[in-house]
């Protein structure tokens, strides 16, 4: 058939990741992998251990590493980190990559099995990777470029899912009628190796099963590896011992059976062995992660408010019958908890849901209709100074704009709120496209976030990140588009004015943008996740940078609507990209990067040769005032430096 499709999911997890798939031609039927390589032969289980060892001749992954050896695990929990190395030497992201490709080439072997290779190779296939929900943006592309690496890349972008949501698409679906009733509300907990994730829901429809996010989703790094962890701690001891932990805490009970484990002879303990008991098992090993879970499903109760009629357990760790038992002891008796049948699978299978839904939307029986914004994302904007709203230390007189102005933040997504599934936030907003530039720039607009449970700023400060760059390539706007537009003069320069809109849909685990300008929509945006804005900055030694385009934010109408700005975006030369230097002074050739002088100001410039005379001094106010301003007028080249 000439539309059948592959859709693949991948749950990427802390110590165990799994894979399923499903053909469009029969979207009822959600394959999971079961076989995956062993020592020695293969083994059957729902789910691969996330560890590699690194051999003379390449690499051994999941079932295939012997007990006793060595090995890379855990390295999920540092992609959040992007310059952390591992004690082997390896980023987080190598690893994840090596992993990832050990997975992709042997699902292409099953795969292949079943379907033949022909079919293998002339279906076109779509990948969803899950992601825990508490990841930054930075984390989370680090997963989507790993997967993409390693060959989880088709003919469509890679899907991001959040782990929770995925595995409410397949859970709740799962409960009877009787349950699932208008109004009630249901908190999924997710708990994995790594993370707990809590989402709280609240049914609005009935029949196709309709739910909302009540809450911002919350959670921690508490996961079963954390037992691990302390249990190492406790124990000091060798990888053997934590193998028979690894099967001794899935039937932990306070209750049952003391662990008993073989210890080296030279410990001089009788007969080689050492026994925990189970109290000290409980408050020493298992109490202390209990108590930070049990908190954080205690929260998500009371932020969802009254009517949760049951908490839902996932993941593996969501299977234990301790931790069980704990929940249900520190929650009210109204409230159930459920522990539903393959919660260890329940995050891949949804995902595998979520991924059929675009092609077959009556597959998927529930239908996530809002998300609740984990965190505010904005732009900034220049607008007119506002002595009653504005800090006075920020204003500067714009000699272009023949006012004074400042430097606003407009968050477009707001922490806390709520945003329909397809219901875009827009920003409107006016390209100047130089009328006489030889080749189109691209438009390059930062994002920051904020998430602090404290009032969003007006203007940049130490609780606002910049987390990335939106790019779009002007290159498809029609020559009819610039023959229509208005053409702005500015100084000796003339530019066609181009009417645009930026849509952005927040969704399970990314914010994907929409760019409509010159009567062209832009689907394909891309966006570049920086962990800190450091990184943009040149190198010690760095030569003197050339300056040419400048893009800053004027206010369009109020600047808490939703339409806040328009961009103007003033060049003289053809090649360009930018730097976003906030809490930094423009610098020249540096001995350091810690060497630069730290201000308060925002400034956006564009960078190619040579230098603009700037005439910039350490003064944020001055630095503003007469970069904005002279950069967007001047033709004269000569060096400049803070």
């Amino acid at each position: 058939m000439s539309h059948r499709r592959i859709i693949v999911s991948i749950d990427f997890g802390t110590t165990y990741s799994g894979v399923a798939w499903a053909d469009t031609t029969r979207p009822d039927v959600q394959h999971v992998v079961t076989s995956w390589p062993a020592v020695g032969s293969s083994k059957s289980s729902p789910k691969v251990p996330t560890e590699l060892r690194k051999v003379a001749n390449g690499w051994q992954w999941g079932f295939q590493i012997p007990e006793s050896a060595k090995r890379s695990k855990y390295f999920k929990l540092k992609l959040d980190d992007t310059g952390q190395i591992t004690r082997d030497g390896e980023s987080a992201q190598d690893l994840t990559k090596v992993y990832l490709s050990c997975l992709h080439a042997h699902f292409v072997t099953i795969l292949e099995a079943r379907l033949s290779p022909s079919v293998v190779r002339s279906t076109p296939m779509d990948f969803v990777v899950t992601v825990p929900a508490i990841w930054s943006p930075a984390a989370k592309q680090a997963t989507e470029r790993a997967a993409a690496m390693a060959g989880f890349c088709g003919h469509q972008r890679i899907m991001l899912i959040s782990e929770p949501e995925a595995a409410a698409l397949y859970t709740l679906k799962t409960l009877s009628p009787a349950t699932l009733q208008v109004g009630r509300k249901f908190v999924v907990c997710d708990a994995g190796g790594g993370t707990v994730d809590l989402i709280s829901y609240q049914v609005t429809q009935v029949g196709k099963l309709e739910i909302n996010e009540v809450t911002e989703g919350t959670g921690g790094k508490c996961g079963s590896s954390m037992l691990n962890t302390r249990f190492r701690r406790h124990l000091k001891q060798t990888h053997v011992a934590l193998n028979e932990f690894e099967s001794f805490k899935k039937t932990f009970s306070p209750k049952g059976e003391p662990l008993t484990i073989k210890v080296e002879p030279s410990l001089g303990l009788r007969r080689n062995r050492y026994t925990m008991s189970q109290e000290d098992m409980k408050t020493k090993i298992f109490e202390p992660i209990m108590k930070d879970i049990v908190c954080l499903i205690k929260e998500q109760i009371k932020m969802a408010g009254d009517g949760v009629a049951a908490v839902i357990m996932v993941g593996g760790f969501g299977q234990s019958r301790y931790l069980k038992s704990r929940v249900r002891d520190a929650i009210s008796s109204k409230t159930e908890v459920l522990q539903p049948e393959s919660g260890w699978t329940a995050v891949v299978k949804g995902a595998a849901i979520h991924g059929l839904s675009r092609y077959s939307p009556a597959i998927s029986r529930v239908e996530v209709a809002s998300r609740v914004a984990r965190r505010s994302y904005g732009v900034c904007l220049l607008t007119k100074y506002d002595m009653m709203r504005h800090d006075p230390k920020e204003a500067f007189w714009s000699e272009k704009e023949q006012e004074t102005v400042v430097t606003e933040m407009c968050w477009f997504i707001r922490k806390g709120e709520s945003y329909p599934e397809g219901k875009p936030s827009t920003i409107e907003y006016q390209c100047d496209l130089p009328v006489m530039l030889g080749h189109e720039p691209q438009t390059e607009i930062e994002i920051f976030s904020h998430s602090d449970d404290s009032k969003t700023p007006i203007h940049l400060d130490a609780s606002t990140q910049y987390i990335g760059t939106l790019s779009l390539d002007l290159k498809k706007i029609p020559a009819s588009a610039k023959r229509t537009a208005k053409v702005r003069r500015m100084g000796w320069h003339r530019y066609y004015c181009l009417q645009g809109v930026i849509e952005a849909s927040y969704g399970s685990a990314e914010i994907t943008y929409k760019v409509k300008l010159g009567g062209v929509t832009h689907d394909v945006v891309t966006v570049r996740y920086e962990r800190s804005p450091l990184e943009c900055f040149p190198t010690a030694g760095a030569k003197i940078l050339p300056l040419s385009y400048l893009i800053m934010f004027t206010a369009h109408s109020s600047p808490t609507s939703a339409n806040i700005s328009r961009c103007q975006l003033s060049a003289s030369t053809t090649k360009w990209r930018h730097l976003h230097l906030h809490q930094r002074s423009i610098a020249t050739s540096l001995p350091s990067r810690e060497s630069w002088t730290s201000h308060r100001s925002l400034l956006w410039i564009q960078l190619t040769a040579p230098l603009l005379s700037a005439g910039l001094t350490k003064s944020s106010t001055t630095l503003k005032a007469k970069a904005l301003d002279q950069v967007a007028t001047s033709t004269t080249a000569s060096n400049w430096s803070a």
